[in-house]
């Protein structure tokens, strides 16, 4: 007779992503963004009550069967889910898994934890434990390729808040002298763009500057307290010489950057407008945000000086 045991074990993986939270969180929500990293599942029901099936396994071999219940949902924080694993028609392990999303300067700092249970020797938490590593290894490389993720879900998260957008934005506003179409190669000439962007005293190190919907934008500002600020942007749109809109991801300070260039009699009016998540964020840099921006366009003043002044000679 087949002697019959059980073996209680847990397991933690700690993960670190370059993305916020909601980005991070967003992956495991969304059922098509899931099956990107993970087996696609058959049903899948992303509530406190509901729950997740999917099969897998080798062609031809045996069938896994994942079964999970959702037991709390905190957005952006934390998901905690009881599951099942049956291999065919064998149940070999009863599990709880918590995954939590903390900010961190990184970017989230995603910490899985499993309590399982494993019948019978089918399974061990140091089998379990390989495979679900791997498993978040694919959701960062599923991160860093999937650009349309980090854009949709932290983009409609900011457009989307309860909050009045009039109590979430920062809005700055200037006529510049040059025409519209020099002034906008000012932001889209990266040559141009590094030697003004940042508040006074700051210099620019662009390791990616790919302006296009979708596209990375990637650089160190050199404070001039000798402190690096490392950025990282995406372009969410962009309408030549009209708008610019850019997604900065953090981690701590994220925002929506829309820049609109018009055209006022051979001069051009630029009006700057960071969105945030909540009042909360933007009460809290508002003030040294407002002041920053206005440095920005002295800086971008200057520059456009230069340019025009190139153009003459």
């Amino acid at each position: 007779m087949k002697k019959h045991f059980a073996t209680h074990d847990t397991f933690v993986i700690e993960k670190v992503y370059n993305f916020t939270p909601e980005v991070v969180f967003a992956a495991w929500a969304d059922p098509e963004l899931k099956a990107k990293w993970f087996t696609e599942a058959e049903e899948f029901d992303f509530r406190v009550g509901g729950q997740e099936i999917n099969h897998g396994g080798p062609p031809g071999g045996p069938v896994y069967t994942f079964k999970a219940h959702y037991q709390e949902i905190i957005p952006d924080h934390r998901i905690v889910y009881s599951y099942t694993m049956d291999l065919d028609e064998t149940r070999i392990s009863v599990s709880v898994a918590t995954v939590e999303f903390k900010q961190s300067d990184e970017g989230t700092h995603l910490i899985f934890t499993e309590q399982g249970t494993f019948l019978d020797g089918h399974d061990t938490a140091a089998v379990r434990e390989h495979g679900t590593s791997i498993l978040l290894d694919q959701l960062g490389e599923q991160l860093k390729n999937n650009q349309e993720l980090r854009v949709s879900s932290g983009v409609s998260k900011i457009i989307n808040s309860p909050e009045p957008i009039s109590d979430r934005e920062i809005v700055n506003t200037r006529i510049f002298n040059v025409p519209r179409e020099i002034t906008f190669k000012a932001f889209s000439d990266p040559n141009h763009l590094e030697k003004w962007w940042g508040p006074e005293g700051f210099t620019n190190t662009f390791h990616e500057f790919d302006m296009r919907p979708n596209g990375i934008w990637s650089f160190i500002m050199h404070g001039p307290n000798g402190v690096d600020y490392e950025n990282k942007s995406i372009f969410s749109e962009i309408i030549e010489p009209e708008k610019i809109v850019i997604h900065h991801l953090g981690p701590i300070h994220e925002f929506l950057l829309t820049i609109t260039f018009a055209e006022k009699e051979g001069k051009t009016e630029i009006i700057w407008q960071m969105l945030h998540k909540s009042v909360n964020e933007c009460e809290k840099v508002r003030s040294f945000c407002y002041e920053a921006n206005e440095q920005n366009f002295d800086r971008l003043e200057a520059e456009l000086t230069k340019m025009v002044s190139g153009l003459q000679h």
